[in-house]
């Protein structure tokens, strides 16, 4: 049986064209895909979700790894995003870039509760 699939976003961006992007968020699992490479994350791996203001500088565009702080980035603007702090795994966060954080935000929010 497959997942409900309860929100998603393709990113089409000019300087994307070739590089497909997408965010999902299903019933027990979130999907980042940047080509070409697809990270899943289980909402019981959640700790905590938040919205962040703006990506720092440094991170770019792409999916993009900070090793020393073991965070994940699919970055394809520099504006809001949603940082996800996970309980256990190789990343201790992952950072996605929805157009809109704050929804993204609440679904997820009302997973984790359930």
């Amino acid at each position: 049986m497959k997942a409900k699939l309860l929100y998603e976003e393709k990113v089409r961006k000019p300087y994307l064209l070739f590089l497909p992007c997408h965010f999902r968020i299903y019933e027990d699992f979130v999907e980042a895909y940047f080509w070409p490479y697809k990270h899943v994350v289980q909402i019981s791996n959640i700790e905590e979700v938040r919205v962040v203001e703006r990506l720092p500088w440094y991170v770019g565009w792409g999916l993009r790894v900070n090793p020393f702080k073991r965070e994940l980035y699919f970055a394809v603007h520099h504006k809001k995003g949603v940082k996800m702090l996970l309980k256990e795994g190789m990343w201790k966060s992952v950072v996605l870039t929805p157009k809109e954080p704050e929804k993204f935000t609440s679904i997820l929010g009302d997973l984790m509760r359930s």
